[in-house]
Parts: C-alpha cells; sequence; structure tokens
C-alpha cells in the first residue's frame, strides 16, 4: 500500500522531471510511514516482498541526494542492513547505496560502522528449492538475502568494484589507511580480461600506490591475483604517479615538491590532491625515521636543517612536529636537553615497543574474535558450495563403491544407503 502511493504520489506531476514529490521528502506525508516501514519491517515477513522493499529504499536514497538531507536517510538504510542481516556480511545493492550516501555527507564514522564488519558472500541467484523455506529463522542469510527474493538488486562486477572504492574513500576520510590500501587491493584483484582493466581499478591504482607512500613510505608488492597484463595497462594510464613514486623513493624532497606541483592540475581533476598533500607531509615523517635508523642521537638543529620544509632557524616548528610524530607513536624517540642547554633527539632503540602491554593484549584478543567468526563464515560456505572435507571423503567412498559394486555385481549400483552403512561401521 506504501508503494502504491508513492508511485500515485510521483505520477500526479507535481514534481520536476526527474525529482520526487514534497510528499514522499523528509517532513512530507508520507515520510511517516516511510519511516515506520523501513525500521519496524518484520525480517522473516520481508523476504516475501522484497522487491517492494528496495524500490523503497531507492526512493529513500534519491530524496536524501534531491535534498542533499542525507542523515536521515542514513540512519534509516543503516537499520535495513543490520535487520536483514546482524553480521552485514553478504554483500547487497543497499550496501552501495549506504556507503555512497554516507561519503556525499562526510559521514565517515557511519560508513565505518558497516565497512568494519567483513563481507564473506556474494549473493547470486539460487534455485527454486532454496526458496522453498525462506520462512526458517534458522537457515543462513544466503538462502533468503539474493536477487531471487528482490531483497538486493543482481550483483555485478561494477557494483563489486564501487562499493570496495567507496569503502576506500570512507577510510581515506577517517584516515585509516591499512583499512583503504586493503580495499583497494580488493579493486585491484578483481578478475579481468586480459590487457583490459576497469576505469574504477584504474583509479584505484593511483589512490593505492598514493596509500602506499603513506602508509609505508614505499610502494606496496601488487597482489598476487593480479593479472599482469591488466597492470601493465593500468600503469600505462597511470605514469605521472609513477612519477611521483620514483621522486619520492630518490630522497630528494626538492624533487618530490617538483613533481606534485607540476602535475597539480590532474590531481585535483582526479581527486587526489588531498593524498598529494599527506605523500609530501609523509616524506618528511620517513626522513627522520631514516635518520634513527643511521644515528642514535641527533641535536635538534641538525633534524631541522635535513628536514624541514622552512627556514633550519626556526626551531620551533621542528620541535612541535617532532612531538606529534612522538605522542603519535610514529616515530620512537625522545627530546631531551643537553648540559649545554641543547635539544637532542634520541631514537630508541628497535627492542622498545610502541605499544603498552595491554594495548597489544587487547589487539589480540580482537584478532582472535576476528578470526573465530572468519572459520565459522568459511565452514557455512563450504557447506553451501559441497567443498567441505567430509563431503569430498563422501563422494571418494561413493565412488569407490559404485567401482567395486559394478566388479561384483554388474547389474547393481552402489546406494548412498549402502555408503552409508559402511562409514557407520567403521564409527
Amino acid at each position: 500500500m506504501l508503494l502504491a502511493c508513492i508511485e500515485a504520489s510521483a505520477a500526479s506531476g507535481k514534481a520536476a522531471p526527474r525529482q520526487l514529490p514534497s510528499s514522499i521528502l523528509p517532513e512530507g506525508s508520507l515520510w511517516p510511514y516511510i519511516t515506520q516501514i523501513l525500521l519496524e519491517f518484520d525480517p522473516i515477513q520481508v523476504r516475501y516482498c522484497g522487491t517492494q522493499l528496495v524500490r523503497i529504499i531507492e526512493s529513500v536514497a534519491l530524496g536524501a541526494e534531491q535534498t542533499s538531507n542525507f542523515i536521515p536517510a542514513i540512519q534509516l538504510l543503516h537499520h535495513v542492513i543490520l535487520g536483514l542481516d546482524s553480521t552485514s556480511s553478504i554483500l547487497t545493492s543497499t550496501h552501495r547505496t549506504y556507503i555512497r550516501l554516507c561519503l556525499l555527507a562526510q559521514a565517515y564514522a557511519e560508513a565505518i560502522d558497516i565497512l568494519d564488519r567483513p563481507i564473506y558472500s556474494i549473493p547470486t541467484m539460487l534455485d527454486s528449492r532454496s526458496r522453498s523455506h525462506i520462512c526458517s529463522g534458522t537457515d543462513q542469510n544466503s538462502t533468503y538475502l539474493n536477487p531471487a527474493t528482490g531483497l538486493t538488486q543482481p550483483i555485478t562486477s561494477r557494483t563489486f568494484l564501487e562499493y570496495y572504492l567507496l569503502g576506500a574513500l570512507a577510510y581515506l576520510g577517517a584516515r585509516r589507511y591499512k583499512d583503504a590500501l586493503f580495499f583497494l587491493e580488493v579493486v585491484l584483484s578483481a578478475p579481468a580480461a586480459q590487457g583490459i582493466a576497469s576505469m574504477l581499478q584504474i583509479e584505484a591504482y593511483r589512490k593505492w600506490t598514493l596509500v602506499g607512500l603513506i602508509l609505508n613510505g614505499s610502494t606496496p608488492e601488487s597482489p598476487k591475483t593480479v593479472s599482469q597484463g591488466s597492470l601493465k595497462h593500468i600503469k600505462s594510464l597511470a605514469k605521472p604517479y609513477d612519477c611521483v613514486v620514483d621522486a619520492f623513493h630518490s630522497h630528494d624532497l626538492n624533487k618530490l615538491r617538483s613533481e606534485i606541483e607540476v602535475g597539480s592540475s590532474l590531481w585535483q581533476e582526479d581527486g587526489n590532491y588531498g593524498l598529494m598533500v599527506e605523500v609530501y607531509q609523509a616524506f618528511r615523517k620517513f626522513t627522520i625515521q631514516r635518520l634513527g635508523r643511521t644515528f642514535a642521537a641527533l641535536p635538534l638543529t641538525a633534524v631541522a636543517r635535513k628536514t624541514s620544509v622552512d627556514p633550519p632557524e626556526d626551531l620551533s616548528e621542528t620541535r612541535t612536529y617532532l612531538q606529534t610524530l612522538i605522542a603519535e607513536r610514529s616515530l620512537s624517540a625522545v627530546l631531551t636537553t643537553s648540559e649545554s642547554g641543547e635539544e637532542i633527539l634520541r631514537f630508541h632503540p628497535p627492542s622498545v615497543l610502541l605499544r603498552s602491554e595491554i594495548e597489544v593484549e587487547k589487539a589480540l584478543a580482537t584478532q582472535t574474535e576476528h578470526l573465530h567468526g572468519l572459520l565459522r563464515h568459511i565452514q557455512d560456505t563450504e557447506h553451501r558450495m559441497e567443498t567441505s572435507k567430509e563431503y569430498i571423503d563422501y563422494l571418494k567412498r561413493l565412488k569407490k563403491a559404485r567401482e567395486e559394486t559394478k566388479k561384483t555385481a554388474p547389474g547393481k549400483s552402489a546406494t548412498v544407503d549402502d555408503v552409508d552403512e559402511d562409514m557407520m561401521e567403521e564409527f
């Protein structure tokens, strides 16, 4: 009924072309009913009207972009995603829509709340046997969360790439470069025809090279699953970025500055100017870290002379920058004052840990929890795809039993019950 009202309102002609009428937008007459449906839908009943639910979601997203009022739509779609799947482990078309709205609103924390939940499955069209029991409350989410029920639009290769590229942008907005790097590698690793790459993969490579410099001071190794032919094609279209990488590795600040300034208009056109600024700043950080591998201590004046972008005589800026690196635990060192009153930067030996024991234990506990979740999903996937060790052993036994039956009784074939009995005898 709600969808019929939305369609009737859209067809009334009261709104401009390609625009939604005010009744569907926040504070409109239909908005309370839209909110109620998306917040209070029954997670089992909605499996039988998935197409209608997705159309309402599309109207909400379109209205958010039309009015630039993104927060209500973000809140509703967040509830829908977790209402259909509390783990958010199956990629749906609503995921992509949600992350896009979060980026438009610069709501990076809301996007990351969903992005931090790993995707373990891509929905596919299932046969009618899988759809006959979608009311079950114990079956796997993949039984109903697929295009066959309409709860998601088909996940194409472009939808997949867009989700991970948009997710990488959200992580970059939150300055979580390690997670962004992983999402960009997922895009690069996507299958592609020999010697051909998607424009989304080219965009991912441009950001991937810069994020690698910011995070590690070097270009990360290409994922082994990336097609070398596609990678060669991608690099041919991203040469200016590789020139910046070469300048970064030359340890020459002036050369790096020149490369960034020459391509300033290109970085802005590609939406990567902010990353280039981060690369320039990271160069200084890694230069200081490199000094720590050569010297045990250096006067502050020497550090300023080797790394400062301002006049070396201005020690206050260098001092503040070093204190920031130490506070962020990006630099294992301490600032001290000698007997003569000269400030000294003393580097800690590599054996000194930057994290406390409590922080290490907390990180290990989190990692353990993630591994347990991964194992559960691996078992579910093996069961769904019939690739578990037990099932493969069962097929081997069945094949062996049939071969033996053909030899002893040519007119008879082994049955499932025969194999089950043999397996029970062994136990």
